[in-house]
């Protein structure tokens, strides 16, 4: 069976919500294990309260945890027994075939990236943020693992969100657009332009620039793969975020929740419009996938929001269980390796070309 290691103590109400999500998660898929690592006095009181004698539920201890404001290099060198440390390190030791947290971001992609160490020519982390649209997401790389971006950084992103699409949602030929300011091939500072070349000369499936107000509207573009720097994506994720939040919170007001508060009718009419806003709010609630695949270290690593409760938690390993069944990391290998052989032999031949003119 897939065994998934459990960061207990990470996320805005742990260690309640990701042990009462690992619950979840084995009752939906009879074929997972879980690891919850975390102190295991807090463990068994709430599998107990939970009733939950499941034998595919584990537990390591650990005596220490990792908070949001903690710094990530810091909390790693003096937090060595953090229940997100020793999670790292039994995926690290083969003990385990995935690992998920909520917890601290930074902490989570420094662990990984330090114990786990990067996969055959991949030179920097990425977060794939998958953005509900449809049935299959549109997936945004990256979404806040590397700030500091070099051109290859931004093609590779490219590649190994491809990767992604498709392993895991049998997309063949992943469309991939670069995050610009216009859709013109000239526009945006050096660094888009540059990487705007390296996409041009790979093998992917470049489509152009894609501008901000495109990203979820993927008919307009007709891209699978938006490709950014982590400091642009992050900053993407959480607008979106809260733009969809305060926009379903006007609806609910305006159209009536079925309470009677904003006068509307209370009756059919009433639960008709929540059905529909409830519909609607699915396709941009982050608990659909509940985290985001860590791309670059040796391992399955998943990383979910703060504020997940136990659907993002469930649905977060539910992902992670599908990165691990349909062998994304091999596909990045030998992805990266074909793409960055294309990349650098069109750079030959025009390097050729120019000397013998």
């Amino acid at each position: 069976m897939p065994r998934i290691a459990i960061d207990t103590m990470g996320g805005d109400q742990a260690p309640g919500v990701p042990i009462a999500g690992a619950i979840r998660a084995v009752s939906e898929h009879p074929e997972l294990e879980v690891v919850l690592v975390g102190p295991t006095d807090l463990i068994e009181e709430r599998l107990a309260s939970a009733g939950c004698e499941d034998a595919r539920i584990q537990i390591v201890h650990s005596s220490e945890w990792i908070t949001m404001a903690d710094s990530p290099v810091e909390a790693l060198r003096t937090k060595p027994d953090s229940s997100m440390n020793v999670m790292v390190r039994l995926h690290k030791d083969g003990a385990v075939d995935g690992i998920f947290s909520a917890g601290n971001t930074g902490a989570m992609v420094a662990s990984c990236s330090m114990q786990l160490r990067m996969l055959e020519g991949v030179r920097r982390p990425a977060i794939a943020l998958p953005l509900p649209c449809g049935e299959t997401p549109m997936v945004l790389c990256d979404g806040g693992a590397n700030v500091e971006c070099k051109p290859v950084h931004l093609l590779q992103n490219a590649i190994m969100a491809a990767s992604v699409l498709r392993c895991a949602y049998s997309v063949e030929n992943p469309r991939v657009g670069l995050l610009n300011v216009g859709s013109e091939k000239d526009k945006g500072h050096s660094l888009a332009k540059e990487t705007f070349q390296l996409l041009e000369k790979s093998g992917l499936r470049f489509t152009g620039n894609v501008e901000g107000s495109d990203i979820f509207q993927s008919d307009v573009n007709e891209v699978d793969v938006v490709v950014c720097d982590g400091f642009v994506g992050n900053i993407v994720l959480k607008t979106a975020e809260g733009f969809s939040e305060e926009l379903f919170q006007i609806l609910a007001t305006e159209l009536g929740d079925g309470s009677g508060d904003s006068g509307h009718d209370s009756g059919s009419t009433g639960a008709l419009l929540e059905r529909g806003l409830q519909r609607i709010r699915s396709r941009f609630d982050y608990s659909e996938y509940g985290g985001a695949p860590l791309l670059g270290p040796r391992g399955v690593c998943t990383i979910g929001h703060g504020r997940s409760d136990e659907k993002a938690v469930s649905n977060a390993l539910g992902w992670t269980l599908r990165m691990i069944e349909t062998g994304v990391q091999q596909d990045v290998i030998d992805s990266i390796r074909t793409e960055m052989e294309m990349v650098e032999a069109v750079k030959s031949g025009q390097a050729e070309s120019s000397a013998s003119s």
